[in-house]
């Protein structure tokens, strides 16, 4: 048997399911064992019968702070990547003990950088899987509080030792970097049409909106939603949110986000790359507001407006606006003609699977 060892940031959801649906293809592979170390949701990976995957509980890159799903905390942001700047040869000791143990063929970071840096001191071949890095992002900080500059080169240095960088659409901040590699899209696909997940779901013909924030909290969008969103029944993952008149939440035991998106007409939630992957995949719209303090935002709301319909709304009329002419507005709106290469999955277990 042959091991891959996956360091995975805990920074939203997006990461870990991008994470998962390259690992369920490498699992296809003969002789595959996969050892994950994150604190992302154990449920989150492919798990059971039949798959070979142990997840480790390790922080090996908390990423980003946030106060929710579309606001940035950059003091404390600061201060986790300065502590991961400071502590790096602790953090990679550990992470080489680890390496130790389990003995990996090929190490894959999506996109934490202790896993880059453990390979490269341990001579195992690295593999980023990424549609940004993190010197990208504090970079753009960098621009305001200087004291970024120095967290941005560092990790900069650390990337562009790896092996393979493979990038996915819907990317960017790649420009200094010459060891990338194209892979197409890597997305959740739900195998259900839309009147399938509604029978499943339990849902009438009415029109739905989905309220999807990538698994971190927005309880503020919920309130007084009922008179905000009066022409759609509204479905949301997670469990903040009971039952209650036109609002139902479905729980992870109860439907796969996939499948909510499946049973959609539209989505309303955060511009991220898992979000959108799936959206562009389903050919669903998306309704949702502005993140200027993430620079990744910029180029998810460019491209990803070049295979569906979107509609930005200020962060006012988002959270406090009536939103039945917006949608509407949106679902009369067709979607672009363009769409990207799909399969991101299968090339990057592949590529991976060639260094093992």
């Amino acid at each position: 048997m042959t091991t891959v060892l996956y360091y995975v940031t805990s920074h939203g959801y997006g990461h870990a399911v991008r994470s998962a649906q390259v690992m369920a293809a490498l699992l296809q592979k003969p002789g595959i064992n996969i050892v994950v170390r994150t604190v992302a949701p154990r449920w989150l990976f492919p798990l059971g019968a039949g798959h070979d995957v142990v997840v480790e509980p390790a922080d090996v890159d908390p990423g980003p702070a946030q106060l929710d799903s579309i606001t940035t905390d950059i003091n404390a942001t600061y201060d986790r990547f300065s502590d991961q700047y400071r502590n790096i040869d602790i953090n990679v000791k550990n992470e080489l003990d680890a390496i130790n143990r389990i003995k990996p063929s090929v190490i894959v970071a999506d996109i934490a950088p202790v896993g880059v840096e453990a390979a490269c001191r341990a001579g195992i071949p690295a593999v980023v899987v990424a549609n940004f890095v993190w010197d990208w992002i504090l970079g753009d900080y960098a621009r305001s509080r200087p004291d970024f500059a120095d967290l941005t080169r560092f990790f900069h240095g650390i990337y562009a030792k790896a092996d393979k960088i493979l990038r996915t659409p819907l990317s960017g901040g790649f420009e200094e970097y010459d060891n990338i590699i194209n892979i197409p899209l890597i997305a959740k696909v739900s195998a259900k049409t839309r009147r399938q997940a509604r029978h499943d779901l339990g849902l009438t013909d009415n029109p739905v909106a989905l309220v999807s924030f990538g698994g971190m909290g927005m309880g503020r969008f919920f309130r007084d939603v009922e008179r905000r969103v009066t022409s759609f029944n509204i479905i949301t993952p997670g469990n903040e949110v009971k039952q209650n008149g036109r609002v139902r939440c479905f729980g992870r035991d109860m439907a796969r986000h996939e499948d909510l998106v499946s049973a959609c007409d539209v989505v309303i939630g955060k511009m991220g790359y898992g979000l959108c992957s799936e959206l562009i995949c389903a050919g669903r719209h998306l309704l949702y507001t502005a993140r200027s303090d993430f620079i990744e935002f910029n180029t998810l709301s460019e491209q990803t407006k070049k295979y569906i319909s979107v509609l930005e709304l200020t962060e006012k009329e988002f959270f406090d606006g009536c939103l039945d002419s917006h949608i509407i507005q949106l679902l009369d709106t067709p979607h672009p003609e363009d769409s990207p290469p799909l399969g991101g999955a299968q090339v990057a277990a592949d590529i991976i699977y060639e260094l093992t």
